[in-house]
């Protein structure tokens, strides 16, 4: 720490390398705050986790904790590590995920899951079993979402779709990279009447450009035609970027727009900046990173849309 520097706040962390809990700090310093931690074997640590405007004092609040009613594990040594639900959580599922394959039909050079493996698809017992234990400790009035790997590669996904319909559960939403919704309109018909609520569709810009960098491949054509044939059906969309420095941040303007002329059928866009943990083979530098308030200040130049509107969540 430089004289200028000051600590915001004291907080907890992990060592990336060996996954010891460590004490850690928010420290202010003239290039944005940055998240700084020192594990005894792997050393001295620091990232930067908001840059600019707004301040992200104004980004802090208080929580009403709403913690579950029913637990899933005994707290023994503690957070985050007896996580599954365990006492110390402040707060009920709101959206559960199920991983319903590892197989994937892209071989993104950024993917978050490192899908694409050998591993078995888990049987409709497994994941029926799945239903009932988030009914059980929910009462089923959460949110469902399918991912994988790519969960379309899946021919039976309208029956695990049905399945959790019949189960209870309200609203149920499909991740995807919308391959096979452009290239198969039965199949997005069979989706739709499964019950499908909400298709989380991979659209990371407006032109191949992004596409070639961020997915390997030419798809602008493909997403185009998946967003056309769940409109067809009437399944709603939300568009899902994946954010990364000089490669696509100078179109959340466009991204924006573009789901505005596809509305109502498109009914959001859901901002990722990007992650690096999965298949991403190298430790990125602070350049490499977009924080909240670099989407908040993308969104305001390039749509005039003030960061003003945003807010976090209570």
């Amino acid at each position: 720490m430089t004289e200028q520097d000051r600590v915001l706040a004291h907080t907890q962390s992990l060592c990336p390398h060996c996954l010891k809990k460590l004490e850690a700090q928010r420290i202010q310093t003239k290039d944005g705050i940055f998240l700084a931690k020192a594990c005894p074997e792997h050393g001295p640590m620091s990232t930067l986790i908001w840059k600019g405007p707004p301040d992200m004092s104004t980004w802090v609040r208080t929580k009403t904790p709403a913690g579950p009613s029913i637990l899933g594990t005994e707290t023994r040594q503690g957070c985050p590590f007896d996580c599954g639900i365990c006492p110390q959580h402040r707060q009920r599922t709101c959206t559960a995920l199920l991983e319903i394959t590892w197989r994937c039909n892209l071989h993104c050079p950024v993917c978050f899951a490192d899908s694409g493996g050998a591993v078995a698809d888990p049987g409709m017992h497994q994941i029926e079993t799945w239903y009932e234990q988030i009914k059980q400790q929910t009462g089923g009035g959460c949110n469902i979402q399918l991912s994988g790997g790519e969960p379309t590669v899946r021919d039976d996904l309208p029956e695990i779709i049905r399945m959790g319909k019949d189960m209870g559960f309200p609203f149920i939403q499909l991740n995807t990279n919308g391959l096979r919704l452009a290239e198969d309109k039965s199949f997005v018909k069979q989706l739709k009447q499964s019950g499908l609520d909400s298709v989380f569709l991979q659209f990371d810009g407006v032109d191949d450009n992004v596409h070639l960098k961020l997915r390997g491949k030419s798809l602008q054509a493909i997403k185009e035609r998946a967003i056309a044939n769940c409109s067809e059906q009437g399944l709603g969309m939300v568009l899902v970027p994946t954010l990364v420095p000089g490669i696509n941040d100078h179109q959340v303007g466009d991204i924006i727009r573009f789901g505005l002329e596809r509305s109502p059928h498109v009914r959001g866009v859901h901002f990722q900046p990007v992650s690096y943990f999965g298949r991403f083979p190298n430790p990125p530098g602070d350049k490499d990173r977009m924080t909240l308030p670099q989407v908040m200040q993308a969104v305001e130049a390039q749509t005039g849309i003030g960061a003003l509107y945003f807010k976090p969540p209570g």
